[in-house]
């Protein structure tokens, strides 16, 4: 007689298994179901600007003439390497040379190999809570443990004191993590700030590296500030930056990690080497914009999203009990909203109500939180979208909180 065994299957590794899904994304099917419904979906869930590329990007893929995509070195393109340094020089005078820095598939490549080179699995990496919800997946990739920091919106997410931060140094402490301006916060280190992470470092051994995506986008009389102006060519200090906010350029998915620390630099190397190169025709576009940009772009870029923040900040204002705060960076804000789970509140607005044949699309903020239950009624909003739109966005917003409040409480709402 044929014995028939049940199927199954192998079980998934502890990495898969620990590695969470994007909160950035997490709701992304709703809000399709929702655009396929014909209601129109405000999106202020993600950072993906609706600012245009540079022209120069374009016309560098447009002038592409190479008869083969071939692979470009494991290091990168040395055209964009030669065209990143001479842009990073000019605006920082912070003598980089292409042998400091390694071309990677956007900031997020960036990270996970500082994460891989710094540590071994179960070392720990400190970092700011809230923070940037993808370090947390970096954080599984690589087995890298993170220790959160709590910073609170009542301090508008300011760095807690060194006293503090050495509390939770440990003997498996191996870099401090730091993202200036902060994604998700938008807040802003000052001198001192920095100088005071960059001394912990040094005097407890310590990597800090800086992932410094959003850096020209300081507002209220802020000045851009790269770390290495603070502490010129400093082995422990390693900077993650991207194209992708700078210039709109989310999908080129072209980053880098810049160190003066040679071995770190050659180990990364050797991984990316593992991973053959990034991008070949985004490479030779980049080197072409960063040849040919004139100041103006970033200039109106920055004048835009500041504009944006104070659209959105005076729009949350107006909604009762809504808690939140003019960021001095990034274009990005938490708002605490009058709710017990803003993410059933953020599934309630994709899934049952529309105003005016419109929605709007948040994040909510717990996923930003390594805390148990932190950001529970908070919200990120992304101020992505043109002065109008984002003012339309949280108008609906503010009508669906409306909603909400009188659905949970039992009463009708006129506006489902």
């Amino acid at each position: 007689m044929l014995c028939v065994r049940a199927m199954t299957s192998p079980s998934l590794s502890h990495r898969a298994l620990k590695t969470p899904p994007s909160p950035i994304r997490r709701l992304a099917g709703l809000a399709q179901e929702a655009s396929q419904r014909g209601i129109k979906v405000h999106r202020l869930n993600i950072g993906q600007p609706d600012v245009e590329s540079p022209q120069e990007f374009l016309d560098g893929v447009a002038g592409y003439r190479e008869k083969v995509v071939a692979y470009e070195a494991s290091q990168g393109s040395q055209r964009l390497l030669d065209s990143w340094c001479r842009s990073l020089n000019r605006d920082y005078a912070i003598g980089a040379t292409p042998s400091q820095m390694l071309i990677t598939m956007g900031a997020s490549e960036a990270l996970i190999f500082a994460f891989m080179v710094c540590c071994d699995p179960g070392d720990e990496i400190l970092i700011f809570d809230p923070t940037y919800a993808n370090y947390i997946g970096f954080s599984a990739i690589s087995g890298v443990r993170l220790v959160p920091l709590p910073c609170s919106i009542e301090s508008n997410f300011a760095i807690p004191s060194r006293e503090e931060i050495e509390r939770y140094i440990s003997p498996y402490t191996r870099a401090i993590l730091v993202c200036n301006p902060n994604n998700p916060t938008g807040t802003v280190a000052s001198d001192g700030e920095l100088e005071m992470l960059i001394a912990v470092a040094r005097e407890r051994d310590l990597f800090l590296i800086m992932d410094e995506t959003y850096r020209e986008f300081v507002y209220d009389g802020l000045r851009p500030r790269c770390i290495f102006e603070l502490a010129p060519k400093d082995p422990r200090i390693i900077v993650v930056d991207s194209l992708s906010k700078r210039f709109s350029l989310c999908g080129a998915r072209i980053g880098c990690l810049l160190t003066w620390h040679e071995e770190l630099r050659k180990a990364a190397f050797h991984i990316a080497q593992a991973r053959l190169s990034a991008p070949s025709i985004e490479q030779a576009a980049a080197a072409h914009m960063l040849d040919t940009l004139g100041p103006l772009y970033l200039g109106a870029a920055h004048a835009e999203y500041r504009a944006r923040r104070d659209v959105a900040v005076r729009a949350l204002s107006r909604i009762p009990d809504v808690r939140t705060y003019a960021p001095q960076g990034g274009f990005y804000l938490l708002a605490k909203l009058p709710v017990g789970d803003a993410e059933d509140f953020a599934t309630f607005m994709l899934t049952e109500f529309s105003f005016q044949g419109a929605t709007t699309f948040v994040a909510p903020a717990a996923g930003f939180y390594m805390r148990q239950g932190g950001g529970k009624s908070t919200i990120r909003i992304a101020f992505v979208l043109n002065q109008a739109d984002t003012e339309q966005a949280i108008a609906v917003l503010a009508e669906g909180l409306r909603a909400y409040q009188e659905r949970r409480a039992g009463r009708p709402a006129d506006s489902l």
